[in-house]
């Protein structure tokens, strides 16, 4: 499924080679229940909606509007933003400058708390809280949003320009931003060439073409973004029939998305929680590498209700738990002819409760489409198939070059029936364990450690249970246990917690 990821005429595509980041923690990160943060930075300017008008940015004297802090403050200033309702759409240039937001009103800005002293910036259906186009920041200096709720824009953070530079998302509430016209991408924000991090958002009810949540790309590149501990909840790609990326649309040489939530995000078409590809046509490819997400109950009206690796991208998946999205948990599809195949590698992952399109039926746990001739490859190993409909652990099909691709599975818990639609062969090498319920400590409210009478892990310690999982010590051994806790033995577990300080002890 060839996929353009021009959504806004002024994000134009160039050659992308990158490289994949390191193994990632030995531990679970999780992703925020609420956005939040306490940290006083070393504020320069000052911000309160309830000030005077004729402020000089001062503690004692604040300015009354974010714009003026900005017009006001040199590069690189910090402004500290109270409580308080901001109505601004700003357009900062070429200026550098880190927005904190969260401050309580009345106290010289010595108290922070964003979950409770809010300062939100407010839109009004249209246009952006923050937008950067030509001429924007460059090279090393940062632009950054910290500690506030953003709701009512269009395209709520902006930042469209053909030099990179770094830039900052964190610890905001972004919500309800609705993209004001088709063929945008990217309702909470839509950002070119940037490296930095998006860590600590809550993003809920954005809406927009592709990419209600997020959309970025890197067309110079050279980029690298850190996606980190988001709760991504409610978020729809809304284009007609063949939308991308219910929550989060990405194109960027290098990313790392790890311990992000993704909750009840829709998508008309096609990744309904994650879309992550390339536009190998153009020379871009993409290098991502997924640790410690949790996909549950998103939707696709396509394929990939949880996440969807795309159109020659490099995809790892490690440590993931993809649970009851519609339209199958995972889907993947191959690479277009005369370009880069599609390669995707899943490792300690558990696909469960997979439902088919529509969610009123039991669906597959893993769907794999190909259509060209080149030599996509797909490896899933360490893995836990459970409650997805019978033989659909995997779904295939093929319409051209099916002997080119290279699937397979191995040391899994899976049904070696699979629907097969056109030729494409899975190869089920060694390791393979029959189907057999996996004794989940509590799969209904979202915990799927492995039950064991030497104790499974919970965040105030280890509990025994009655019975032991059977897909304990079933992982492959050649070095897949040396991140495991000492109790956990020799040879790690099957599923997202194996070769991890959370994997169970064995009896």
């Amino acid at each position: 499924m060839l996929n353009m990821p021009v959504r806004s005429a002024t994000f134009a595509m160039s050659l992308i080679i990158g490289t994949v980041f390191a193994g990632e923690s030995v531990a679970a990160a999780r992703a925020v229940t609420v956005a939040q943060t306490r940290v006083i930075p070393a504020c320069t300017r000052f911000v309160d909606a309830s000030a005077a008008v004729g402020g000089t940015g001062t503690v004692a004297r604040p300015f009354k509007t974010i714009a003026a802090a900005i017009a006001s403050a040199p590069a690189a200033a910090i402004i500290c933003v109270a409580q308080g309702v901001y109505r601004e759409t700003l357009r900062p240039g070429i200026k550098p400058f880190t927005l904190a937001g969260g401050f309580q009103r009345g106290k010289a800005f010595k108290v922070r708390d964003s979950a409770r002293y809010i300062s939100k910036a407010q839109g009004n259906g249209a246009g952006s809280f923050i937008r950067i186009e030509d001429p924007g920041p460059t090279g090393n200096q940062l632009t950054a949003i910290d500690g506030f709720e953003i709701t009512g824009y269009s395209q709520a953070i902006y930042r469209d320009f053909y030099v990179s530079q770094r830039f900052d998302i964190t610890n905001n509430n972004i919500h309800d931003n609705v993209c004001a016209e088709p063929s945008l991408a990217g309702g909470g924000f839509a950002l070119n060439n940037v490296s930095g991090t998006v860590r600590g958002n809550v993003f809920l009810r954005n809406r927009c073409d592709r990419g209600g949540a997020g959309f970025l790309n890197d067309s110079l590149n050279e980029n690298s973004v850190a996606i980190l501990n988001n709760r991504v909840e409610k978020n729809a790609g809304t284009e007609p029939a063949t939308s991308h990326g219910g929550a989060l649309y990405f194109f960027t040489n290098r990313l790392r998305i790890t311990g992000n939530e993704f909750i009840e995000n829709t998508v008309t078409g096609y990744g309904g929680g994650l879309f992550v590809g390339a536009y190998t046509p153009g020379g871009q490819f993409t290098n991502a590498r997924m640790s410690w997400n949790i996909y549950r109950g998103n939707r696709a009206g396509g394929s990939g209700g949880g996440f969807f690796c795309d159109d020659g991208a490099n995809c790892v998946s490690e440590h993931e738990i993809y649970d009851g999205n519609c339209g199958a948990n995972i889907y993947v599809d191959g690479g277009s002819d005369g370009s880069g195949p599609t390669i995707a590698k899943f490792n300690h992952v558990t696909s469960v409760n997979g439902r088919a399109v529509g969610c009123g039926a039991a669906g597959a746990g893993v769907r794999i489409d190909k259509a060209d001739l080149v030599a996509d490859t797909y490896s899933f190993t360490n893995a836990i198939f459970w409650g997805n409909a019978a033989g659909s652990d995997f779904s295939v099909s093929c319409e051209r070059g099916c002997a080119s691709a290279r699937i397979t599975v191995t040391y899994s818990m899976v049904q070696k029936q699979y629907v097969n639609n056109g030729g494409l062969i899975i190869t089920f090498g060694a390791g393979i364990a029959a189907p057999k319920n996996p004794l989940f400590a509590a799969p209904v409210s979202g915990d799927f450690h492995l039950k064991s009478r030497g104790g499974h892990f919970t965040p105030a310690g280890l509990v025994p249970d009655t019975v032991s999982s059977p897909a304990l010590a079933k992982a492959n051994p050649a070095g897949a246990s040396n991140l495991d806790p000492a109790c956990a033995g020799n040879r790690s577990e099957l599923g997202a917690y194996g070769n991890s300080a959370e994997a169970s002890c064995v009896p």
